[in-house]
């Protein structure tokens, strides 16, 4: 690869090599944050990060999974102790986005 110019000219090479994205990885890394759920005692920061992750390893794979969309399923994957915050988030209609809804939660 000593004559690649560009990093996307790498990315395309190694694409051509290792294949396409495989689905099972694709479905494997979606099944992470689909069946997460915050333990009791953990730190909803903690949580919050861990959700990140299981997106970005799902996006990785080849899912696309929209701002509201994570947002939603990370106010589902909440402790029952936070069952008051995400009655009132989808009550009154709210739309944040993840930056505000960590924060939210935090001070919650």
């Amino acid at each position: 690869m000593e004559d690649v110019e560009t990093a996307y000219d790498i990315m395309e090479q190694l694409q051509e090599i290792f294949g396409p994205k495989s689905a099972q990885a694709s479905f494997e890394a979606t099944k992470k944050y689909v069946n997460c759920r915050m333990a009791a005692g953990q730190h909803v920061h903690d949580h919050f990060i861990k959700m990140k992750k299981y997106f970005l390893e799902a996006e990785l794979h080849g899912a696309t999974i929209d701002e509201k969309t994570q947002v939603g399923i990370i106010l589902n994957s909440l402790a029952p102790s936070f069952v008051t915050f995400t009655a009132d988030y989808f009550l009154n209609k709210l739309d944040y986005g993840m930056t505000q809804l960590l924060n939210e939660l935090k001070m919650y």
